[in-house]
């Protein structure tokens, strides 16, 4: 792994520009001609949760599709210039149901899921029409190894939390926490690279995203571009280069919204600080 012999206050420093370095990319990408073409129609559409790409996903092998590309409702097609075919049968989906609150202490507002309802959606291939699809800059995964020890090192305060890492056959996410069952599961299709920064990312959502601190799913954009940007961080400092992946990724949670990474960088820098005090402190053990 990278070196560790740096001061507390020339770790601080390290996290800092890092996190500058990722602020600068993302809003590189964010500004590009490009990017904004495919916001312009991306926030027409909808980010689905996790249990809903699964439930996508199974319905399109059920049909026999092999991609389903973009999917939105009816409506949202006709708003890009397309529409669903006469006779199309649609997908099913989840759609939470939600109510803004204040926190009485903090005066502070956020939204919170008070239950769900089913919506019917058609996917790309469902429609036609002129309306231009454009393509974002999407996340490269890693590939190859990752740095010696890392899944270990990232495991142990995982564990010290009370949650159990397992490797499992999930998909089409990469990595998924369950405050429920208190497991971590990454994807056992991922190279270790990749592993090591879906574990860095789940242990983020761990430290920010507990169901007392945050509904996580009616402020997922937000508990997105936190947990990556705090992998980012961390696989930084464990010499695991994540770019590739990690500025399209926030980038694309934040949906151009510079505002979503750099209000978070005081909460971010901190829970970063925090994962790699641990690592340096657990790497001084094993030395002594």
């Amino acid at each position: 792994m990278a070196k560790t012999t740096y001061s507390p206050d020339e770790r601080k420093a390290r996290l800092e520009s890092a996190h500058a370095e990722l602020t600068a990319a993302v809003e590189a990408i964010a500004t590009s001609d490009h990017w904004r073409a495919f916001l312009d129609f991306a926030r027409k559409l909808h980010h689905y949760s996790v249990g809903n790409r699964f439930w996508l996903f199974q319905q399109a092998m059920m049909r026999g599709w092999d991609d389903l590309g973009h999917v939105a409702g009816f409506r949202a097609w006709l708003t890009l210039g397309r529409y669903v075919r006469k006779g199309e049968r649609g997908l099913k989906v989840l759609a939470p149901c939600k109510v803004k609150v204040r926190d009485e202490q903090t005066g502070e507002e956020s939204w919170r899921l008070c239950g769900f309802t089913v919506e019917t959606v058609f996917a790309q291939g469902q429609t036609n029409g002129q309306g231009e699809i454009p393509e974002p800059i999407r996340p490269e995964l890693l590939t190859g190894q990752g740095p010696a020890g890392a899944w270990a090192a990232l495991s142990d305060p995982v564990a010290a939390h009370g949650f159990t890492v397992q490797r499992g056959g999930l998909y089409p996410a990469n990595g998924q926490t369950s405050f429920t069952t208190r497991v971590v599961t990454v994807s056992d299709r991922l190279d270790e690279a990749a592993a090591v920064k879906t574990l860095a990312h789940e242990l983020a959502h761990i430290l920010l995203h507990q169901p007392s601190q945050v509904d996580y799913y009616s402020n997922r954009e937000r508990c997105e571009c936190e947990a990556e940007s705090v992998a980012f961080l961390v696989c930084s400092e464990l010499g695991l280069a994540t770019d590739a992946y990690s500025f399209p990724y926030v980038a694309t949670w934040a949906a151009g919204d510079m505002k979503v990474v750099t209000a978070a960088a005081d909460k971010v820098l901190a829970c970063a600080g925090e994962i790699v005090a641990a690592l340096d402190q657990a790497r001084a053990l094993v030395a002594a």
